[in-house]
């Protein structure tokens, strides 16, 4: 929920000093930010234990100060936190707090993000029922922000709720939804995950063809998102079905195969991606 700025993209070990100086120069608005950014740059890592007393050290400055959106913004990031560490209890009623308080500011944006992971931790914590009602809210809470990519992004965790569930062909229609939104947004990661879950489901019931189909797209979505890694991932898959499926759609299949291979950096010994030797060229400014 915290807006990015130049503060996460600082280490954050030099941020948390930041932070604790300002706390004893009593500058203490803007050792909340610092702790926030500590706080995002952990989460950005999924180092979740770390950012968690970095989010608590944050809200109990906002709370001093008695800075209500401070407040908001922070409780959100630590409900958030929660969620990942899987502390489903403190993160209902971390979101359920941050929910409210975002409604009594009219922040919208805010509304929307809080009931998203309150989703999220209702159904972690093991009520189907409440988090499918909760991910349908954050819909219309997206919606009313005018806010695409939620609506995408929630359409995708109710499709894989179903899908744990096995309710196979409801998450299928709800991934197709988030799909449709991706396609007009033209998010190429966005359509790229969830091709890859379409696929996933027509493998499972043993229709080859779209799958094959569906992560060769994902295959080439990951590609123009440079998401290398798993662009190789889903594009195996896809030749691992090639005699699964009819010659005309292996032949079409193959072309697109060996263009998505043949566009990929080389992957070095230790794992990485090659590096354009041009981008390590420098060039004198006069």
């Amino acid at each position: 929920m915290t807006e990015e700025s130049p503060l996460d993209e600082m280490d954050p070990i030099q941020l948390l000093e930041q932070a604790k100086k300002a706390e004893e120069s009593n500058e203490l608005d803007f050792a909340g930010k610092v702790y926030n950014a500590a706080g995002n740059v952990y989460m950005s890592v999924a180092e979740y234990d770390e950012a968690l007393p970095c989010f608590e050290k944050a809200m109990k400055i906002y709370e001093d100060l008695q800075d209500a959106t401070g407040i908001s913004d922070t409780m959100y990031n630590l409900g958030v936190a929660q969620i990942n560490l899987e502390q489903w209890d403190e993160a209902v009623t971390t979101c359920k707090s941050a929910m409210d308080l975002f409604k009594k500011l009219d922040n919208q944006d805010g509304v929307a993000d809080a009931t998203y992971g309150l989703a999220l931790a209702t159904l972690g914590k093991g009520d189907f029922e409440g988090g499918v009602a909760l991910f349908k809210q954050a819909q219309r809470a997206y919606k009313k922000a005018n806010n695409e990519q939620g609506i995408a992004s929630t359409l995708m965790d109710l499709g894989s709720a179903y899908a744990d569930k096995e309710d196979y062909e409801t998450a299928n229609k709800t991934f197709k939804k988030a799909l449709a939104l991706y396609r007009q947004m033209d998010d190429k990661a966005g359509i790229a995950d969830a091709l890859s879950l379409i696929g996933d489901i027509a493998e499972m019931k043993g229709n080859q063809k779209k799958a094959a189909e569906c992560f060769v797209e994902a295959a080439q979505c990951y590609l123009d998102s440079e998401i290398y890694d798993i662009a190789r991932e889903v594009l195996d898959r896809a030749e691992q079905k090639m005699w699964d499926i009819p010659k005309s759609t292996r032949r079409r299949l193959r072309k697109d195969i060996d263009d998505i291979r043949d566009a990929l950096p080389e992957v070095l010994d230790d794992g990485i991606d090659e590096v354009d030797e041009d981008l390590l060229e420098f060039t004198d400014i006069e």
